[in-house]
């Protein structure tokens, strides 16, 4: 063989193995082809497709990784993005507060994006604070002020999202209520089951079998299609309501602060003094305005909370990148859209790869 007719050969071998590699791409790739039919393959990154980044997780973390092991983004007052200034104040405002009209909503309005907005971003975990209206009798998300629209309307445009998001799993919160009987729990508690149906993870079949929201897996409630985590504040006000899960399944690390640089140290002193760990674990990413010395003082310096509450997110987001061994599980934040926060914390899963 000449040498010219050799290095022919070697050249066509390199570049049939050397295609051929690209087929060699493990778990979730996407494969296309164009008009010419060359070849595309994408691989699927969880955080590049937010919309569906539980879908896209790696087999691994599906099947093997516990709920309360999984890294999931969520949003602090989560219904607040549609408060209602013309509304009035709400009941649950704290004594100590004291704003003009026009500056309360700013102050109380933790959200900018509605919930569709959020689960498309990546949100999976809500925090959710409910109020009987004290005129219409309706059932309403508060902050401060009431929510425009009754928790039915909303829970609509959830399971919308989930209907066309086969594989996405969500966490419903309700841990904070307002002018509420116990009648009306059972009330709010059968609007929640109607709104998802079978939906929702049924807690009297998961504890017969010995299972808990912290030890189930995503591929579990694929193989269940059950995607829709009801965590309830009162649930011994809904016992005979079988999808409902008390909160002793859950457990809040509050910061407690308003000083952005004590944020870390504040959770991490937390986490370090439970006494269960077991269970689904929230870190909240939030500086708190609570009464002190520098109240006013901050409300003057500041326009709105968002001015207030958004470095916190950068710290956060650091924080998560540099300390890779840390058990975080739910990390909730306000403007969950600033800083890279909800594309840092799904990355955070890379960890158990």
């Amino acid at each position: 063989m000449s040498l010219f007719r050799f290095k022919v050969f070697l050249l066509t071998v390199l570049v049939i193995f050397g295609c051929g590699t690209s087929w060699y791409r493990f778990d979730f790739t996407k494969v296309s082809s164009n008009k010419n039919m060359s070849i595309k393959v994408e691989k699927w990154v969880p955080e590049e497709h937010p919309e569906k980044w539980m879908e896209h997780l790696s087999p691994y973390v599906t099947e093997q990784t516990q709920m309360k092991d999984l890294v999931i983004p969520g949003s602090h007052d989560s219904a607040s993005f549609d408060l209602d200034p013309g509304g009035g104040r709400a009941i649950d405002v704290t004594s100590y507060i004291e704003l003009a009209e026009e500056k309360f909503e700013r102050w109380f309005k933790t959200q900018n994006l509605d919930f569709t907005e959020q689960l498309k971003i990546g949100v999976r975990y809500f925090d959710l604070r409910t109020i009987k209206h004290p005129v219409t009798g309706n059932f309403h998300f508060v902050h401060g002020l009431f929510s425009h629209k009754t928790v039915e309307e909303y829970l609509k445009g959830i399971r919308s999202f989930l209907d066309k998001n086969k594989k996405e799993v969500v966490f419903l919160d309700f841990n904070h209520f307002y002018n509420m009987r116990k009648y009306n729990h059972r009330s709010l508690c059968t609007i929640i089951e109607k709104s998802f149906n079978k939906m929702i993870l049924n807690r009297k079949k998961c504890l017969y079998n010995n299972m808990t929201v912290s030890k189930i897996t995503l591929s579990k409630l694929w193989e269940l299609n059950e995607r829709v985590i009801v965590l309830y504040g009162s649930a011994n006000k809904c016992k005979d309501h079988d999808h409902i899960w008390s909160r002793d399944e859950v457990d809040i690390l509050w910061p407690s602060t308003s000083n952005k640089y004590s944020v870390v140290d504040n959770l991490l002193h937390e986490y370090k003094n439970l006494s269960r760990k077991d269970i689904i674990l929230v870190w909240p990413a939030i500086l708190t305005p609570f009464e002190d010395d520098y109240y006013l003082e901050r409300v003057k310096s500041f326009s709105n909370l968002y001015e207030f509450v958004t470095p916190i997110l950068e710290i956060i987001v650091k924080w998560i990148k540099s300390r890779p061994n840390i058990p975080f599980n739910i990390i909730f934040a306000d403007f969950v859209e600033e800083h890279d926060f909800i594309k840092t914390v799904i990355s955070a899963n890379n960890k158990s790869l």
